[in-house]
């Protein structure tokens, strides 16, 4: 089989301490290695059919990959010759974006299943993983452009679960804003969430070395990692099964679960806050917040916070007090107003 990573960050961050753990993984995965990432808006790619800890290329790259979204993958090969084509992740183009890609497990009954007939997005390679990429691109496809994220995420669920009745099917998925995470085998693949404030050691479970996380971590950088078996010794989360993981910005968006029912993962008053100040047209203070809202300014502040490191909101640039303070004023993030407007219920 093969092994998964990926990160979301709220901002383009390094992936050196954790990723060179990772690629050690390519000992025993050795018909290939590759890494996406998304930085600036930019997609970059690197893939070799090769082992990764015998490539100079992977060598370098542990100290040169700097994105918001990364996705890395290390291969055994169950379906597809060792070639350039069939090493993860892939990479197709869907309404101007760029979608990535990555797989473990086995899903190759799909492949001569007339139902899963592919009609827009053909494989290059002779994987299933990259067949089940192109099956869901082709699904994806149906959607209108303005279709919100709940609903794609709805739909990718779907999809997962009827590609999984197949085999194990764990999956990263990503557009370059959201990472999306699946697996269907329990106890194949765990998330960890590096949040403020960055305190203690992180250790590698592969090899003898260990950082200071206040070393590594801007104090307000928010980071998910993903991984099939956990890289580190800190306190890694198993996914369940058949759930779909949507991260965005360093933080865990949302789920889909087994039974296809949606959480959020926001506090009720977070999103009361978000409902007050995309109700208003102009930025709010936060004194204003607490007074429309009728709750503590201590509990404003909090959430506020919170919903800033997670880029849903953002402060004005023209304040002259921090963002603690009742005079300081927010504005939600024009990327983000298409969800927020989902979750309060605004068409």
């Amino acid at each position: 089989m093969c092994e998964l990573f990926g990160l979301s960050a709220n901002r383009d961050v390094p992936i050196s301490f954790t990723w060179r753990g990772f690629i050690k993984r390519g000992k025993v995965h050795r018909d290939g290695w590759g890494v996406a990432w998304f930085f600036k808006d930019r997609l970059g790619l690197v893939k070799e059919p090769r082992p990764a800890p015998n490539s100079p290329i992977a060598k370098l790259l542990v100290n040169g990959v700097e994105g918001h979204i990364v996705i890395s993958h290390v291969r055994w090969a169950s379906r597809g010759d060792v070639r350039y084509v069939n090493t993860h992740p892939f990479v197709k183009v869907l309404k101007d974006r760029e979608w990535v890609f990555a797989h473990n497990g086995d899903v190759s009954g799909i492949m001569y299943e007339p139902k899963f007939r592919l009609r827009h997005y053909h494989p290059v390679g002779s994987t299933d993983s990259e067949y089940a990429f192109c099956y869901i691109m082709d699904n994806l496809s149906k959607l209108g452009k303005t279709d919100k994220l709940i609903r794609v995420s709805k739909v990718l669920w779907r999809l997962a679960k009827e590609i999984g009745r197949y085999g194990k099917f764990n999956f990263l998925l990503s557009d370059g804003t959201y990472l999306f995470a699946y697996m269907n085998v329990e106890g194949t693949l765990h998330y960890l969430l590096r949040h403020p404030p960055h305190v203690g050691y992180a250790e590698l479970v592969d090899e003898d070395f260990k950082v200071e996380l206040s070393v590594i971590k801007a104090p307000d950088e928010l980071a998910a990692l993903i991984a099939t078996e956990p890289l580190t010794t800190e306190k890694w989360v198993p996914l369940e099964p058949e759930t779909l993981y949507v991260f965005s910005d360093g933080d865990l968006l949302l789920k889909v679960s087994s039974s296809g029912d949606i959480k959020v993962m926001l506090s009720d008053i977070d999103i009361k806050v978000l409902e007050c100040v995309r109700g208003s047209i102009h930025r709010l203070s936060l004194k204003s917040i607490a007074d429309e809202l009728g709750i503590d300014l201590s509990e404003v502040y909090e959430s506020v916070e919170k919903l800033v490191l997670r880029r849903l909101l953002k402060q004005d640039s023209r304040d002259k007090v921090p963002l603690r303070h009742p005079k300081a004023t927010v504005y939600t993030v024009k990327s983000k107003r298409g969800f927020i407007d989902e979750l309060i219920g605004r068409n």
